[in-house]
C-alpha cells in the first residue's frame, strides 16, 4: 500500500495540475451568488467506503480512475475533506443534515432518524425541486429515516434471499443503481431536480461481475475499477443528455477503509485518516464563474449542504452546523482555521472498548482516547508518530477545543435518545422484561483503549467472514475463544448464537441470546433471533413473545414482523397475519414477502383483484420468484383463466425445474382441458421432482380410474 499524499503539492497528479495552473495564474474571479447564475439541478454522488488516496486524481499510482477523475475537470477538488463518522448511516445523516452525530442522535448504523428533520432534500423539495434517491446498500434503507424530503426513494432490497446474513452486507450493484437513476432522469430532468446516488460496491464483501472479477482479480482496487467504469458511463450519459451544463455535481464518500493500516481491515473501529479522509469534488455547471481547481484547507462533510444552498442562491438553514465553502474559494480575506470534528462509538457499542473523538485544526489532529494521540498530518499523514507525550500542552489545548465543540452544539429535541413510551414499557413488562438497557447506560468513555483490543476485534471480523462463507464451525471456535477472554461481549454472543442456529444447535443458541438480554433487554437482534430459534423448535408461543418484544422496541424491524405474520398464517389466524404484512408495507412498500403472503391469503379467500395486485407487486420486487409465479397461476386457475394460469406455471417451472407444485397445477389445467395425456405427463413430472408429493399421485390414480 502506498503512503498517503501529504497536504503539499508534490503528489498532485497531472490530471488535476494542468487545470489548476491556469486558474491560479489568472486568479479567482468573484463567485458570490449575486454574480452566479444558479444551476437548475443538483446531483450528489456518494461512493461508500472510498478512500481519497485510492483515486488517481488524489495521487494514487497503482490504479487509474479516469471516470472519477473526469468529474474533477471543471470542478474544485478539496484535498483535505473529512467525514464525521466512519460508518455509513451516521455519515450520510451528517452529510444531508449538516449536523454533528452527537446532535442528530445517529451515531451507529441501524438507528432511525427522527421525523421532521431538516435535510438538503427537504429544503430543495420545498423550493420546487423534484427529488430522488437511489441507494446501493440496505444500511440506507428508507426505514432508517433518510428518505425525508425525497419524492422517490429507491431502496429495494430482497431481505428474504439474505435471511440470516449481516444486513450491512446487503447491496445492489452500482450498475443497477445507476440504471434506475437514469430511468428516473428520463422522466424528470425537464424540471429542476436533486438526485442522490449511493454506490455500495466498495463495501465488503466484494461482489463484482464475473468478467471483471476474472480480469481484475479480487479486492478493493478491483471493486474501485468497477465503480469507476459505472460512473464513467453515467457521466457520458449526463453529457449526452446535455445535463452537465445546468447541473451542480458533488462527488464524495461517507468514509474510507482501513486496509490493514493501524491493523484495521475495514472501518468503524478507529478514526484515523485511513477511514476519515474522503474525496470531495464540486463540479460546477458551465458558465457559473471561475473556481479554484484545488483547495487545501481542511473541510468536512458538514460543509456540503450549506455550500450547495449558497451556490443555488437559497437561504441557509438555521439547523445546519457546517459552513459554506464558497467564501474559502473567493479568498477575499484570510479565513480562520475551521475545526473538523470526528467520532466513533462503534467499538464501544459493539466491542466493549471506549468511544473515540477527534479534532482536526490546521495541520494537527488530536484523538481523545484512554491513551490520547496527537499527530502532525503535514509531516505524518499516516499517523504513525504520536506526539502526545512530546507536545502535551498542544494536545491539551486541542482537547479543550474538542470539548468546546461538543458543548457549543446542543442535541436537537428530536435527536435525543427517545425515552421508551409507556406502551413499550408495558409490552416488555408483560413479556417479563425490565425495560432498561445496560449497554446504553454505560458511559461512552468507559472501556479499554481500542488500540489494546484491535487484535481481538480483527479476530471477530475473521469469524464473521468465515460464517458468511459457510465455515460456521471454524467461525464458532474463534467466537468461543473471544468469549473466554471476555464473556461480556454481547455482539460475540449474538454472532455465536447465529452460527449455532445455522448448525441447528438451537438450545445452545438460545443460551447466548438470553445472555445478551440479561445485560441489554432492549437488544432487538437478541429478541429476534431468540424468536427464530423458538420457531425452529416449534415453540410458537415463545417465538411470538420474543418477536413482539423486538417489534415493541423497533417497529420498523420487518424481519420480526414477517416471521410473526408467518406464524399467524400457519395458525390460520388470517386477520392477525394480514395486520403484520400490511404494516410491513408501511415500512417497506415494495417488500416481497408482505405482498406475496397477502396475495396468497387473497387467493385463498377468492379476492381475485387483490390477489393479482399483491402477487404482481411481489414479482416486481423479485421477478425470479417461482413461488410467486406459481401462486399467481393458481389465482388465475381458480377463476377459470386457464391460459394466463398456464403461462405462470410454465414460467415457474423455467425458473425452478424441479417445482412439484407447478407441474401439478399445470396438470390440473390439462385435465380441465380434457388433455389427459399431457395431464398425465405433468403429474408424473411432479412426482419425479418430489416422489412424496401425494396430490400428484392421487391425481394420476383418478385419471386412470376415469379411463
Amino acid at each position: 500500500m502506498g503512503r498517503k499524499i501529504s497536504s503539499g503539492m508534490s503528489g498532485w497528479p497531472l490530471v488535476c495540475s494542468i487545470l489548476a495552473t491556469s486558474v491560479f495564474l489568472v486568479g479567482i474571479s468573484a463567485v458570490s451568488t449575486a454574480e452566479t447564475q444558479a444551476p437548475s439541478s443538483v446531483i450528489l454522488i456518494s461512493v461508500d467506503t472510498l478512500r481519497a488516496d485510492r483515486l488517481s486524481c488524489y495521487g494514487y499510482r497503482k490504479l487509474r480512475t479516469p471516470g472519477i477523475d473526469t468529474i474533477s475537470q471543471g470542478g474544485t477538488l478539496f484535498w483535505q475533506a473529512s467525514a464525521q463518522v466512519p460508518l455509513t448511516l451516521p455519515s450520510h445523516v451528517s452529510l444531508l443534515t449538516s449536523t454533528y452525530p452527537f446532535v442528530n442522535g445517529i451515531e451507529d448504523n441501524g438507528q432511525q432518524l427522527g421525523p421532521n428533520v431538516v435535510t438538503l432534500a427537504t429544503i430543495l423539495k420545498s423550493r420546487g425541486y423534484a427529488t430522488a434517491a437511489f441507494v446501493g446498500g440496505f444500511v440506507l434503507d428508507r426505514r432508517f429515516g433518510l428518505n425525508q424530503g425525497f419524492d422517490f426513494y429507491d431502496s429495494s432490497f430482497d431481505l428474504r434471499r439474505r435471511a440470516g446474513g449481516d444486513p450491512g452486507d446487503i447491496k445492489r450493484s452500482g450498475e443497477k443503481v445507476v440504471r434506475f437513476a437514469r430511468q428516473w432522469l428520463e422522466e424528470n430532468s425537464a424540471r429542476p431536480f436533486f438526485v442522490f446516488l449511493h454506490l455500495y460496491d466498495l463495501h465488503t464483501p466484494y461482489t463484482l461481475p464475473p468478467g471483471l472479477r476474472r480480469s481484475q482479480g479480487p479486492g478493493y482496487d478491483a471493486a474501485l475499477s468497477y465503480v469507476d467504469q459505472v460512473l464513467g458511463n453515467f457521466w457520458k450519459y449526463l453529457a449526452q443528455r446535455d445535463l452537465l451544463k445546468k447541473t451542480l455535481v458533488i462527488f464524495t464518500s461517507d468514509h474510507g477503509e482501513g486496509l490493514r493500516e493501524h491493523d484495521e481491515s475495514t472501518h468503524g473501529y478507529f478514526i484515523y485518516q485511513s477511514t476519515m479522509w474522503v474525496p470531495l469534488i464540486f463540479r460546477w455547471p458551465t458558465g457559473t464563474g471561475t473556481y479554484p481547481a484545488r483547495l487545501d484547507e481542511p473541510v468536512s462533510l458538514l460543509d456540503v449542504a450549506p455550500t450547495v444552498l449558497q451556490f443555488l442562491g437559497l437561504p441557509q438553514s438555521p439547523q445546519f452546523q457546517g459552513r459554506s465553502l464558497l467564501g474559502l474559494m473567493q479568498r477575499k480575506a484570510p479565513a480562520p482555521e475551521a475545526e473538523v470534528y470526528g467520532e466513533s462509538r462503534y467499538g464501544h457499542n459493539h466491542f466493549g472498548v471506549s468511544s473515540l473523538r477527534s479534532l482536526r485544526l490546521g495541520r494537527y489532529k488530536y484523538i481523545e482516547a484512554p491513551k490520547p494521540e496527537l499527530y502532525d498530518l503535514s509531516r505524518d499523514p499516516d499517523e504513525t508518530r504520536n506526539l502526545y507525550a512530546a507536545d502535551r500542552s498542544l494536545a491539551l489545548a486541542y482537547r479543550e477545543r474538542l470539548g468546546a465543540v461538543r458543548s457549543r452544539f446542543q442535541p436537537q429535541q428530536t435527536a435525543k435518545p427517545a425515552a421508551l413510551s409507556p406502551d413499550v414499557v408495558a409490552k416488555l413488562s408483560s413479556l417479563g422484561y425490565v425495560a432498561l438497557s445496560g449497554s446504553q447506560s454505560a458511559p461512552a468513555e468507559s472501556g479499554l483503549d481500542p488500540k489494546d483490543r484491535i487484535a481481538e476485534y480483527e479476530q471477530y471480523g475473521r469469524a464473521i467472514v468465515l460464517a458468511s462463507s459457510g465455515r460456521v464451525v471454524e467461525s464458532s471456535e474463534l467466537l468461543k475463544q473471544l468469549l473466554k477472554k471476555d464473556p461480556g461481549l454481547t455482539d460475540v454472543h449474538i454472532s455465536l448464537g447465529l452460527s449455532q442456529q445455522k448448525q441447528h444447535q438451537h438450545n445452545e443458541a438460545i443460551q447466548h441470546f438470553r445472555e445478551v438480554l440479561k445485560k441489554d433487554p432492549l437488544n432487538v437482534l437478541a429478541h429476534f433471533n431468540l424468536g427464530v430459534s423458538y420457531y425452529e423448535m416449534r415453540q410458537a408461543d415463545e417465538a411470538v413473545k420474543e418477536l413482539e418484544a423486538a417489534l415493541a422496541i423497533a417497529p420498523y424491524y420487518t424481519r420480526a414482523e414477517e416471521l410473526l405474520g408467518t406464524i399467524w398464517l400457519e395458525k390460520k389466524d388470517h386477520e392477525r397475519a394480514k395486520s403484520h404484512f400490511n404494516h410491513m408495507l408501511t415500512v417497506s412498500p415494495g417488500d416481497f414477502s408482505a405482498h406475496y403472503n397477502l396475495g396468497v391469503m387473497a387467493t385463498l379467500e377468492g379476492r381475485w383483484e387483490e390477489s393479482t395486485r399483491h402477487l404482481n407487486e411481489a414479482l416486481r420486487a423479485d421477478p425470479q420468484s417461482a413461488e410467486a409465479h406459481n401462486t399467481l397461476g393458481s389465482s388465475f386457475l381458480r377463476r377459470g383463466e386457464l391460459e394466463r394460469a398456464r403461462g405462470e406455471f410454465v414460467e415457474a417451472i423455467r425458473l425452478q425445474p424441479k417445482f412439484a407444485w407447478a407441474y401439478y397445477n399445470l396438470g390440473l389445467i390439462f385435465r380441465q382441458q380434457k388433455k389427459h395425456g399431457e395431464a398425465t405427463r405433468a403429474f408424473r413430472q411432479a412426482l419425479a421432482a418430489d416422489p412424496t408429493f401425494r396430490p400428484a399421485r392421487d391425481a394420476l390414480e383418478r385419471l386412470r380410474d376415469s379411463n
